[in-house]
């Protein structure tokens, strides 16, 4: 018998995404506009060539914030995807983006409710 026998589970089943393109190289969550959630998940797309750094509540720069994951590509197709980063957040307008790769996007899913 687990610790959890009787407990009652609260499954998440709401929620949604957003692609965040990189207008010369900065972004920012849902476009700037508030989108409150209980967390997300971070993924950079498969296609972009530079690295891609996050940051919570102020912007990114080459010298602020954290580098996501990069996807591997061999050659002309595409190799495993990279594991999304999950960022227990309370609004997704909340997330900045940068990278030297103008246009690069950045893959968000998340939970609300």
């Amino acid at each position: 018998m687990s610790k959890y026998t009787g407990a009652r589970l609260r499954i998440c089943r709401t929620g949604g995404s957003v692609k965040v393109t990189l207008s010369s190289g900065v972004g920012q969550g849902n476009g700037g506009t508030s989108l409150p959630c209980k967390g997300c998940w971070v993924q950079s797309a498969i296609a972009n060539t530079e690295v891609i750094k996050f940051n919570l509540g102020v912007a990114a720069s080459t010298d602020l914030g954290v580098e996501l994951a990069r996807q591997y590509v061999s050659g002309t197709t595409a190799g495993a995807a990279a594991q999304p980063l999950w960022i227990p957040i309370s609004d997704v307008a909340e997330l900045y983006f940068y990278s030297a790769d103008t246009d690069a996007i950045v893959d968000i899913t998340y939970l609300v409710g």
